[in-house]
């Protein structure tokens, strides 16, 4: 099997994930190759030209998103120095410079201040915050963006004010990705 350099970025921080979320190391929390494919299905099927990412870690949910993209560009954020420096760099050798926009500081602040309209926010950071992120998005958000929230099972607690809202309030058309031990959130936009 040929794997173009995305791929081959991927299956590297992969294996690095897999090294590290062992008892006793700090975790590399990816959103993996399993979740990962409800990312890629949604950017084939919606097509979006823009899409905000939250929470970049290392980028591997950005470099998965761009290689499934036919044009336009993500902006994610990151908070942590080391990660924003490591996502810059695995971006880079992915050959997606031009087409991630990487940004370095408090998503909350960060938000509001961008001008781009988004077709797409991905939120996987911290998870008590989930809500607080979506808030500050809707503003930046087309009339159908798509909104789809990593670890809605396992961290559910943690989000639950995010998920009442998207499954509750009228504004989202939203429903649980299940695989078993957690799950995606996928929620469009309907006003």
């Amino acid at each position: 099997m040929i794997f173009n350099k995305a791929d081959k970025v991927l299956r590297e921080i992969e294996k690095a994930a897999e090294a590290q979320n062992k008892p006793g190391n700090v975790a590399l929390p990816i959103i993996g190759r399993e979740k990962g494919t409800v990312l890629e299905n949604i950017i084939k099927e919606a097509k979006p030209d823009a899409v905000l990412e939250i929470g970049t870690l290392v980028g591997y949910s950005a470099i998965l998103m761009a290689k499934n993209m036919k044009k336009g560009k993500i902006v994610t954020i990151e908070f942590n120095s080391r990660n924003f420096e490591a996502a810059k760099l695995n971006i880079e050798r992915a050959g997606f410079r031009d087409k991630i926009e990487v940004m370095n500081g408090d998503a909350l602040k960060i938000v509001p201040n961008l001008e781009d309209e988004f077709d797409m926010v991905f939120i996987d950071a911290e998870k008590k915050d989930y809500f607080k992120y979506l808030k500050a998005a809707e503003p930046k958000t087309t009339k159908n963006a798509t909104v789809v929230a990593d670890n809605a099972k396992r961290f559910a607690n943690d989000m639950k004010d995010f998920l009442d809202y998207v499954r509750n309030s009228g504004n989202y058309r939203s429903e649980l990705r299940d695989f078993g031990a957690d799950g995606v959130e996928v929620s469009r936009r309907i006003r």
